[in-house]
């Protein structure tokens, strides 16, 4: 589905990423995974057609979207979810679902909308009410709602559980699995490496820009260089 190989970028001459390949087929979740500066943000970002590759080639079923811009790539099926939510705190949650479906017909906004509040009936509950006045991890909930309302192949999240409690970065988690149960596929940047690798099919670990580490979620888990330099253990 997603094919990306060699793909490098620097800034101001700093490279921040030097040579990332990674896959995504149908329905699958993959993680990708490092700690702070490790090149994902930069990566995804690439990927959304938000930065253009300095090197490398990134292709979606089939199609070479390389240096596309982002718009062309949310019409080709991929959405990011930022890091930082950035949802609108001005606005209400309903009139941030309603942005997130600028691409698609007016007459098929509302049957969205009814899709959005059914995976996360907590939006539903809070559809007049400003972004900006609600808790961190509903605003993480609906910065993915908005996300799913262009009706994505693929959705890119980017560190969904940045900044969030525990017992909720778990329903965020739990919420990642169901977004992927609808068939949608999902590429996961995060720095929490147990539960990612817990709910990931595959993973891949960047370190200063590249992959270093390719494996499914079990493998990556049991690895002794996983363990000692992300899992203090």
């Amino acid at each position: 589905m997603l094919d990306v190989s060699g793909l490098a970028f620097a800034y101001d001459g700093a490279a921040a990423v030097r040579d990332v390949s990674l896959t995504v087929q149908p329905g699958e979740i993959v993680a990708l995974l490092g700690a702070n500066g490790a090149g994902k943000s930069t990566t995804v970002r690439m990927i959304a057609g938000v930065l253009r590759p300095q090197r490398g080639t990134i292709r979606f079923e089939g199609e070479t979207l390389s240096g596309a811009p982002s718009h062309h790539v949310v019409r080709q099926g991929i959405t990011l979810v930022p890091e930082g939510r950035l949802v609108f705190p001005q606005m209400t949650v309903m009139e941030n679902l309603q942005l997130g479906a600028h691409i698609k017909p007016r007459g098929a906004i509302a049957a969205l909308v009814d899709k959005a509040f059914a995976l996360f009936p907590r939006l539903s509950e809070r559809r007049g009410q400003l972004a900006g006045s609600m808790s961190g991890g509903e605003q993480q909930m609906l910065a993915i709602a908005r996300g799913l309302m262009a009706e994505p192949k693929l959705v890119i999240l980017d560190e969904p559980s940045l900044g969030l409690m525990p017992i909720v970065t778990q329903e965020m988690f739990k919420l990642v699995e169901a977004v992927n149960k609808t068939g949608i596929s999902v590429l996961l940047v995060e720095q929490n490496l147990h539960q990612s690798l817990r709910i990931a099919h595959r993973g891949y670990v960047l370190e200063k820009g590249a992959v270093v580490l390719a494996g499914t979620g079990q493998e990556l888990l049991a690895n002794d260089y996983v363990r000692k330099a992300f899992l203090g253990h």
